[in-house]
């Protein structure tokens, strides 16, 4: 793959991951759906403090997002087909922000089309982690959780300074700054956006993915083609 895809698969990928996680976030009572992980230390919050049923629901998003990583392995498998795959992300977040929408026209917060939008979001997130695992030549590095790549870059720029003056180190440090800053553009934009519009902005994601990656395979049929 060349290096300018994998920037924009890069940036892409850690801006849409940002403002989903950071949009359930804001919007959906703490949910995480792409740092999962994050809803055991929000349910043990709630947990000492009075725990209502409805805590308990987004522990929903671990067996949904478990499936979504071993059904996207098993794609990957028998077909191998990474932008469909992940153009499939694009699809869910599409179809959930249109759910949004017509859950907020009437007013609908609770009960299961509402829980079953949020775990769609989380399913479509659990693609997301798959394709990174997966792929991890598509991207510069993991684009849903960023402690990894923080770590990596506070390492490189020690070593780079200290004693490994090399462009390749260097090279690795703008790699990281290219994820952690997609990400960070996608947590403020998914804050501020899903604050005023609710989870219909699960469009913004979705659309970006859908045809950055529609616009991918048009490109490589007409490369066979030539």
């Amino acid at each position: 793959m060349k290096r300018d895809a994998i920037f924009y698969s890069s940036i892409i990928m850690a801006f849409c991951a940002g403002f989903v996680d950071t949009s359930t976030f804001t919007v959906a009572d703490g949910l995480f759906s792409a740092h999962i992980t994050g809803n055991l230390v929000v349910f043990a919050y709630k947990l000492s403090n009075h725990a209502q049923i409805t805590d308990f629901i987004n522990l929903l998003s671990f067996p949904v997002f478990i499936a979504a990583v071993m059904l996207t392995g098993k794609i990957s498998t028998k077909f191998n087909d990474q932008k469909k795959i992940t153009g499939s992300i694009g699809i869910l977040l599409i179809i959930s922000g249109m759910l949004a929408f017509f859950l907020k026209e009437y007013n609908i917060s609770s009960g299961f089309l509402y829980h079953g939008m949020l775990m769609m979001i989380v399913f479509a997130m659990g693609i997301h982690n798959s394709v990174n695992r997966l792929y991890s030549g598509s991207v510069f590095g993991p684009t849903t959780v960023m402690t990894g790549n923080i770590t990596k870059a506070v390492i490189d720029f020690f070593l780079y300074h200290s004693t490994q003056h090399t462009s390749q180190k260097l090279l690795e440090i703008k790699q990281s700054l290219v994820l952690l800053s997609g990400f960070l553009g996608g947590c403020i934009s998914g804050a501020l956006i899903s604050h005023r519009c609710g989870l219909v902005s699960m469009l913004i994601p979705g659309i970006l993915l859908a045809t950055y990656n529609w616009v991918a395979i048009k490109k490589n049929a007409v490369l066979n083609l030539s």
